[in-house]
């Protein structure tokens, strides 16, 4: 009997040292890994018609200096809100439409007219959205083109409401290059297109 008994326990010792080994960690083996796929990059374009608010905010997180002055609605109709503000020491504002339509016949936004007395120097649109930089001069009969460091201004503000609003349209007192489109031609300093008699 005692014999059994140490047979069956020697048994039953090797069944458990089997299991003990089955259940063990073996080797891991790693788990395939899916594909990373990139991230997609947002579109930052603003879908129309554009909110005025929207493009002062956006504008101004892509590091431009912008000061906002006073902001008023329209009582009915065009223009729904504008947005007076001082961007390296200019006057910049940002004018919101219904619609593009109505920016271009309310706005009186003409690209085949330049800026006349008393209009800013640098007017652009995209979507429902007008733009004025510059100074506005009621004394000379047409605007003064900007000197090299407001230029400089303005093509800062131009490359960050192009992913806003683009593809700008202009009516400027001097052809700005704008996002995908070739430079223009080269033209004489600012200092030498000033008003007659200065």
């Amino acid at each position: 009997m005692r014999r059994s008994n140490r047979g069956l326990r020697a048994v039953t010792a090797l069944v458990a040292v089997v299991l003990v080994a089955g259940c063990g960690s073996g080797p891991a083996t790693p788990a395939p890994s899916a594909p990373t796929t990139p991230l997609a990059t947002p579109d930052p374009h603003l879908a129309a018609p554009a909110h005025v608010d929207d493009v002062f905010r956006l504008v101004g997180s892509a590091g431009l200096k912008i000061v906002r002055n006073t902001a008023s609605e329209g009582v009915k109709g065009d223009p729904i809100k504008r947005i007076t503000a001082t961007y390296a020491d200019w006057p910049l504002v940002l004018t919101e439409f219904s619609s593009a339509s109505a920016l271009r016949s309310v706005g009186k936004f003409d690209t085949s007219e330049r800026p006349q007395r008393g209009e800013a120097p640098y007017i652009v649109a995209g979507l429902n959205i007008l733009i004025e930089y510059g100074p506005r001069n009621t004394n000379d009969p047409a605007p003064v083109p900007a000197d090299e460091a407001h230029q400089k201004s303005l093509m800062a503000l131009i490359a960050a409401l192009d992913p806003l609003l683009g593809p700008l349209s202009q009516r400027s007192v001097q052809t700005i290059a704008m996002p995908g489109t070739p430079a223009p031609a080269s033209q004489p300093p600012a200092a030498a297109q000033a008003s007659p008699g200065s």
